[in-house]
Parts: structure tokens; C-alpha cells; sequence
């Protein structure tokens, strides 16, 4: 009998509820990155400005950073090729940030036992013309910023 579940049977998504979703009309987010972190900024979602604000004449950036990071691709797919990802059945949504549980990815990559807890966690961020994934030991919305620029300027200086 084989004891690896697939993919379908496997990965878990959770929705990441304290993470600012993106903006759907924004440009594109910035990725920033070094050995152990990685960090991306991009605007968010006026739906959100409440939850995260109070913002008023304010266009707000966030930045999320990804520490212990082992791994990380930018790029397709695309929001509107979301239902396409291997993972939009199990809860993959546009426009959020989500965890895999039990990810295959993982499993696959480094073993079993660095998904264990302490071990490395698996993030996607979905956005209107790309896909961030990411596998780290833990994130932290590492700020919520007035403009990009200083969003920008933030993630630059975790990075270095």
C-alpha cells in the first residue's frame, strides 16, 4: 500500500484572515528578497481599509515579510487562470492570502518532517496578474504603510 496521499487528498488551503487582500485595480506588488526573507508590498483593498485602517487621504501599502524563507516564485498564473492552479478546488481564492496545510509541495521538496510543527509552512498570495508562493518558517505583515514609496523603502530595509 502506498502511504503518500496526493495532491487532492493532501494540501489544505486556510484563508489568512490578518493579512490585507489586495487591490484588485493595483499595479503590480513588489517582490523583494534575500537568502532567508522574502517580502512583498502591494496595495490594499479599499474593502479593507476599515478592518486595517483608519486611512483617509491615505492610498495604504502593506508590507508582508516571509522569515526563514526556503523558497519562493513569482509569476503565473494569473487571477483570471486562478480555477486552472491545482489548488483552486481546494480553496484557493483571487485577490487573498492563504496557508497550505499538509502541503505537497512540502512533502515533496523537503521531506515530510518540515511540515511538522516548527518545520516550513506553505504561502500563496494571489493577485490580479500573478501568483506569489512561498514556502518559510512563519510570516508577519510587517507593516501597513501610507504610500508605496515607504512601503517600498520598509521591505528594502528587512531585506538588507
Amino acid at each position: 500500500m502506498n502511504n503518500a496521499l496526493d495532491s487532492s487528498e493532501q494540501d489544505q488551503v486556510v484563508l489568512l484572515d490578518d493579512v490585507p487582500r489586495p487591490d484588485a485595480d493595483a499595479g503590480a506588488p513588489l517582490v523583494l528578497a534575500n537568502e532567508r526573507l522574502v517580502a512583498i508590498v502591494y496595495r490594499i483593498a479599499e474593502a479593507d481599509f476599515e478592518r486595517f485602517g483608519p486611512f483617509s487621504d491615505d492610498d495604504p501599502f502593506c508590507v508582508v515579510a516571509f522569515s526563514a524563507a526556503a523558497f519562493h516564485q513569482f509569476g503565473p498564473p494569473r487571477n483570471a487562470d486562478l480555477p486552472a492552479h491545482f489548488l483552486a478546488s481546494r480553496g484557493l481564492r483571487g485577490y487573498s492570502a492563504h496557508e497550505v496545510m499538509h502541503s505537497s509541495l512540502i512533502a515533496d521538496s523537503w521531506g515530510r518532517d518540515f511540515s511538522l510543527e516548527g518545520g516550513l509552512r506553505h504561502f500563496v498570495l494571489t493577485f490580479g496578474e500573478s501568483t506569489l508562493e512561498c514556502v518559510a518558517g512563519d510570516y508577519t505583515v510587517a507593516g501597513i504603510y501610507g504610500n508605496g514609496d515607504i512601503a517600498g523603502r520598509e521591505a528594502f530595509s528587512l531585506c538588507q
